[in-house]
Formats: C-alpha cells, structure tokens, sequence
C-alpha cells in the first residue's frame, strides 16, 4: 500500500515537470508575475515582500535577470541586513552589465563606510568607477571619503601632537616640582647646616669665653698668690728683723763668749758676721720665692 502511495507520487511530480517543461508560456507568465509583484512591493517599501517575490523569480523559476538581483541586494540594503546585502552585491561584481557592476561596487562600498573600513570603501569605489567612470556618485563618495580620511588624518595627528605636548607639559610640571622638592631639601639641609655650624661656633665661643675665664681666673690666682707670697715675704722679714733685734738685745750666753774669745773675735764682729750670713740668707730665701712665683712663658709647658 505504501509503496504504491510513493509510486503515485513520484509519477505526478515527474508529471508536473514535463508540463513545466512542456509549457515554457506558463513559466515565463509565472516570471513576469513574480517580477511584477516584487517591483510593486520594493516602490511601496514593502522590502521583506519584494525579498520574496525576488527569491521565488531567481531561485525558484531559476530566472535569470541581473537587474532583479540587483534590486534584491537593494531591499536587503534598506532593510539593513548587510550581510546578506554585501553577499548579493558581492555577486553582481562579475555582471555583464558594466553599470550593475559598478552599481553593485558602490553600494559595497557604502557598506564597507558604514563598517568604518575606510581603505576597503575606497577600493570598492575605484572599482566602480573603472566599471562605469560616467558613475559620478561612485566619484562623489570616493573624494568625500579620502577629504573624510585626510581630515581623520589630520585631527589624530594634532590630537597626537596635542597629546605630546600636554605630555611635555606635564613632565616639564613635574620636572619643576622635582626642581622645587630638591630646592626645598637643599635648602632645608643647608639650614641644618648653617645650624650646625652655629651651634658648633657657640659652643667654641663658649670654649673660648670658657678658657678665657680660667685663665683670667688663674692670673687672678696668680695674682693673688704673688700677693700672699710677698705679703708673706714682708713678714718673714719683719719676724727675722725682730729676731734679730731680739738676739742682739739678749746678751751673749757664757759659752759662746768664751768660744769668741778663744778665737780672737770680739762680740760686735761676730754679730756683724751673723747679720751678714742673715741677709744673705734672706736674700737666697728671697731669689728663691721670685723664681717660683714667675710665670712661665706661653710657648712653654707649665712644667
């Protein structure tokens, strides 16, 4: 049952392509009427209407016409499929036609604009006008694109030179600031060095005035000493004076007068000899305190 079904089938569809075959007026009257159907759509705007119609002419009726692809490639264009826009155009770039072609070419050109691929635009606008040079819109878009280019061009190269100088700016600012910084450290290290120079000076100064003192103290002392020293000597002098006022005022012990006597020296030569081995005594008493109390010379040791 089955397989007879399959049979009946296989024998209509047969069928229906020798009609096909057979009747070639059908098929050109289905053709026309696609191609009616769609063209009334894409002027009314109907592009997704006028795709189909297009597709069931060149796919299905297998009809040959570069226009109708070319008009398919447009609906897909307004209706912002690019791909499958960029596909169709793509296949009209080998058309007969030279002014499809060069149709074909500017609008993958507008594409490829839309796409910011601008040297490829270029391209495909040179190729429509080596396809049609008389296609002025193909010449329009191509110069308008390279004054586009040229200006792009130009404003990244002043962006890129305004970027380098805001970059010279700024390094020149922190260049300055570095400057200043160290400036500031310099100057902060040279007021800690002045500082300590003036502390090391006060503290000299004060050495000095230090120094200054003792030594004016141990003049002082010196003074002072030498002071005692001969109001010591005045005394010492005034006790031997009073001693020997005092022993010549004593009278001479029996012993010693005797003694004199055996010498055949008289009492007033021997006490003339003792007052003088008394003032030469003093006198050696007296060299000897000058000696100590001179004071010793500053280019020597006190020892």
């Amino acid at each position: 049952m089955n397989s007879k079904i399959i049979f009946i089938i296989l024998l209509g569809f047969i069928f229906s392509l020798n009609v096909l075959a057979i009747d070639p007026v059908s098929k050109i009257a289905k053709a026309n009427k696609a191609k009616e159907l769609a063209k009334e759509a894409y002027i009314n705007g109907k592009y997704q209407e006028a795709i189909k119609h297009y597709s069931y002419l060149l796919d299905s009726l297998n009809y040959e016409s570069e226009e109708a692809q070319l008009n398919r490639a447009h609906s897909y264009f307004q209706l912002k499929d690019t791909i499958n826009a960029f596909d169709n155009y793509r296949s009209l770039s080998t058309a007969s036609s030279k002014d499809i072609q060069s149709r074909a070419f500017l609008q993958m050109g507008n594409l490829s604009e839309q796409q910011k691929e601008y040297e490829n635009a270029l391209s495909y606008f040179k190729e429509a006008l080596k396809a049609n040079p008389a296609n002025q819109e193909a010449r329009y878009n191509y110069e308008l694109l390279k004054k586009k280019m040229k200006e792009q061009e130009e404003n990244q190269d002043q962006q890129q030179d305004q970027q380098d100088q805001d970059k010279d700016q700024q390094d020149k600012k922190e260049e300055n600031k570095e400057q200043e910084s160290k400036e500031d450290q310099d100057s902060e290290s040279q007021q800690q060095k002045d500082d300590q120079e003036k502390s090391q000076e006060d503290k000299e100064a004060e050495q000095n005035q230090q120094k200054e003192d003792g030594e004016q103290s141990k003049d002082e002392q010196e003074q002072k000493s030498d002071a005692e020293q001969k109001k010591d000597q005045e005394q010492k002098q005034n006790e031997d004076t009073q001693e020997v006022e005092s022993e010549e005022q004593q009278p001479m012990e029996p012993s010693t007068r005797e003694k004199l006597e055996q010498m055949n020296v008289s009492e007033e030569k021997a006490k003339m000899i003792l007052e003088a081995l008394r003032n030469k005594e003093a006198q050696y008493f007296q060299q000897m305190r000058k000696k100590a109390t001179e004071r010793p010379k500053s280019n020597k040791p006190d020892w």
